[in-house]
């Protein structure tokens, strides 16, 4: 039997030469491949890799329900900072009754 002597402090690899990190790392990422590809199954995707690649529709439908998705984003953020905002006034209401000024 060949054994292989390894460190206390060495990361332990699989067959491939892979360490845990980098098995993480590509499963994070193929998480967020996975949210922004939302929609699109294995087979539009791939078309978008191959031959067919010259093909552009796919790639503006692609960006638009990413663009789509954004807008909807920065549309809920805008509602949340006009929600901060009006909070912040009835906060400074509070204390100006408080504190007598009112």
């Amino acid at each position: 039997m060949d054994f292989e002597l390894r460190g206390s402090n060495a990361m332990v690899e699989d067959e491939t030469g892979e360490s845990l990190a980098d098995r993480k790392k590509q499963l994070r990422d193929q998480k967020q491949l996975d949210t922004c590809a939302e929609g699109f199954d294995v087979g539009r995707l791939s078309k978008l890799m191959g031959s067919e690649a010259a093909y552009t529709g796919e790639l503006e439908d692609l960006y638009d329900k990413m663009l789509a998705k954004i807008d909807a984003l920065s549309k809920l953020v805008e509602q949340t900072n006009a929600k901060v905002l009006e909070q912040e006034n009835h906060n400074m209401k509070l204390r100006c009754r408080v504190a007598g000024l009112e």
